[in-house]
């Protein structure tokens, strides 16, 4: 009897490092505009951190929606073919009624190349694009965004396509022996 595997990827929250400088920075020029700038009356400071509360909430909620509509699915059921598959769904909140939610599923025996991309400061914060395709294709068919520890999502999933792309080879031994299925 087979275990089922199903492990989620989602996009690190360290990969906003970009959104959370800007609510820093919001946040320095709101106090040192209170403090020293020509707003430092009553009235008009409080509707400026009124304004800034309101800035720093709809950036904080646009990162965690951006996070929330985005997984990697690792599927292996060797009991279930149908279920031996990676998965990327990723949906777009201001896209309603065209494509609100894109799902593409690449079979685990049908992976041809697994990339790690990353940029120096995903570098550093061990973060990376998982880039999948598969045979036929000249562009990568998943392009899963700022995922954490991408190489070992990478070599995660190389293991369990392995299993399968391995028992589909004929041995070394025996070329013309049939694959095992």
């Amino acid at each position: 009897m087979s275990q089922e595997t199903r492990i989620e990827y989602k996009t690190a929250w360290r990969s906003f490092y970009g959104l959370f400088s800007l609510m820093i920075l919001i946040l320095i020029l709101a106090c040192a505009g209170s403090i020293w700038g020509p707003l430092n009356t009553g009235a008009k400071l409080k509707w400026m951190w009124i304004v800034v509360a309101i800035i720093e909430v709809v950036i904080f909620l646009s990162i965690a929606v951006k996070r929330a509509t985005m997984s990697l699915i690792l599927k292996d059921d060797p009991e279930r073919p149908e279920n031996q598959e990676v998965e990327y769904i990723v949906c777009h909140p201001l896209k309603l009624f065209t494509e609100f939610r894109v799902s593409k599923e690449i079979g685990l025996t049908k992976i041809a190349d697994i990339d790690v991309k990353q940029n120096a400061i995903q570098t550093i914060l061990n973060i990376g694009d998982v880039l999948i395709s598969s045979p036929g294709t000249s562009e990568k068919e998943v392009r899963a965004k700022n995922i954490p520890a991408p190489k070992d999502v990478r070599d995660e999933i190389q293991k369990h396509a392995r299993k399968y792309t391995m028992r589909q080879q004929p041995s070394a031994q025996n070329p013309d022996a049939a694959p095992v299925l």
